[in-house]
């Protein structure tokens, strides 16, 4: 894929198109528990991407911002802009599976391309994206919600 820092931009990029997915399906739901356990995984997702952003430029990189992030936001935005009329079951699956493959992606391009200093980065916010699916699991299960 190129450099360490190329890889942590794309990285990057899959956080901000998960705020955007998360800002999108929580503008779509009323107030409840439901939506603020969505708005706390989307302030996980925000540190993540400052922490990324932070790593990147402390250690000489370029945040990568413009087109292919913009695009990438656009190109969500127009998927999940129909999301109004979903139904919470809906905006769950599609926050799952957003969230699995974009997790998968990111441990995938960090296995290929990063140092162990990276990957060590990078643990603490895979971490809590491992977590992230077993929360929306669980809502999934009807733990949290109804």
């Amino acid at each position: 894929m190129g450099s360490s820092f190329e890889v942590l931009n794309k990285i990057l990029e899959g956080e901000h198109i998960a705020i955007a997915q998360y800002q999108a399906c929580i503008d779509a739901l009323a107030a409840g528990p439901f939506r603020n356990h969505l708005t706390a995984l989307l302030t996980d997702h925000k540190n993540h991407a400052t922490r990324l952003a932070y790593y990147i430029q402390t250690n000489g990189g370029h945040v990568r911002e413009g087109a292919g992030l913009m695009d990438s936001i656009v190109n969500w935005k127009n998927r999940i802009g129909r999301l109004a009329e979903a139904k919470p079951e809906e905006i769950l699956e599609h926050l799952y599976t957003g969230e699995d493959k974009g997790l998968a992606r990111a441990e995938q391009f960090a296995e290929q391309s990063l140092t162990s200093a990276e990957k060590e980065v990078l643990e603490p916010i895979l971490a809590e994206e491992h977590d992230h699916l077993k929360q929306l699991q669980k809502i999934k299960e009807g733990l949290f919600y109804h």
